[in-house]
């Protein structure tokens, strides 16, 4: 049985009525008190109210709260962001809204404006499940960009097909071994497995030991200790091949830090090794080739969350829905026939 909110306001050791303005969103109560009350409210089952402010008009404005892990607080990641936002804020216009960019607080709470109802719904960039959301279902109807709750609203990128993509290009130009960086996520592995397939079409093939996986990969560090990991596995005699001809990372970022470091230890790419990446989104420290990899839509898939989200207004109890949209090749100069058959 839920608790009551006399009964949550003694076990959090405050009066009844800060109970009652601390869950329902109102001003005055400390955020520490707030965030106590909703750990406690939420461990014992008890639903989170939230009222609407009486002076706010309906379908007027749209919330968009970028989540993001720690470690992608770099520069390609706040342009990959800055794209997300401009299509949010084009298709919210499309529909006569306006977006109000926020983040969420580190305890996972929802900002006071969606808690209030003073928003029509909430987007939330979350690009992978290591990464916290606040409690769902939300108080106002909410999109997920790139991954959510399996009973919530999604929008995301062809991760399996495009890198089936990649998988065949490498194929097409004969390499048949083939090496994998990435996070240990489920979309890291969707992208994997779509490589996979891609290459065993035409014969290539993945070895489990030419894959380098890890929770938190992203930094440039992380990525020159993986790519040495994997260089190291195989130490090449005088003139035997290495036991893959290609590399893909999971984004341009990781395969960028991967081509300096492969350029670091005496391999040239594309002529020794051939590498492969996802997104089109490149750090501005790269100063290599131009990385052969596929582009995500990201201001579209901005505008089809805010799209997406209205459509949900007028549909409160339709099925909930899991739109993938394409993504486009972007041939680059890291890719090229294998030098040794």
């Amino acid at each position: 049985m839920a608790l009551s909110t006399r009964r949550l306001a003694q076990l959090a050791g405050v009066s009844a009525m800060t109970a009652s303005r601390a869950l329902r969103g109102r001003d005055g109560i400390s955020d520490e008190t707030r965030r106590k009350l909703v750990r406690l409210a939420r461990k014992h089952g008890m639903p989170i109210p939230a009222t609407r402010a009486p002076e706010t008009p309906g379908l007027l404005n749209v919330l968009g709260s970028m989540i993001f892990t720690k470690e992608e607080s770099a520069q390609p990641e706040r342009a990959f962001n800055a794209r997300l936002l401009a299509g949010l804020r084009r298709g919210a216009a499309e529909c006569g809204a306006e977006i109000i960019d926020c983040a969420c607080s580190a305890d996972d709470l929802w900002p006071l404006v969606v808690n209030r109802r003073q928003v029509d719904g909430a987007v939330l960039v979350r690009g992978d499940e290591h990464t916290p959301y606040p409690p769902f279902p939300a108080p106002v109807p909410t999109v997920f960009i790139f991954t959510g709750p399996e009973e919530a609203d999604v929008i995301t990128a062809d991760n399996f097909g495009a890198s089936r993509g990649l998988g065949l290009h490498l194929a097409e130009l004969g390499h048949r071994r083939v090496a994998y960086l990435g996070p240990e996520t489920e979309m890291a592995h969707r992208r994997l497995a779509g490589l996979r397939t891609g290459l065993e079409t035409a014969g290539g093939q993945i070895l489990p030991a030419c894959v380098r996986t890890r929770i938190k990969a992203m930094r440039p560090e992380t990525v020159v200790a993986m790519t040495d990991s994997l260089l190291e596995s195989y130490p090449p005699d005088a003139g035997a091949p290495l036991a893959f001809t290609a590399l893909m990372a999971y984004n341009d970022h990781m395969a960028a830090a991967a081509i300096l470091r492969l350029r670091e230890r005496g391999l040239r790419v594309p002529e020794d090794i051939s590498v492969v990446g996802f997104d089109a989104v490149i750090p501005p420290w790269y100063d290599g080739p131009a990385i052969t990899t596929v582009a995500i839509p990201l201001e579209e898939i901005g505008a089809e969350a805010a799209r997406f989200l209205y459509w949900r207004l007028a549909h409160p109890d339709a099925p909930r829905r899991h739109l993938t949209l394409s993504t486009t090749f972007v041939p680059g100069n890291t890719t090229a026939r294998p030098a040794s058959p």
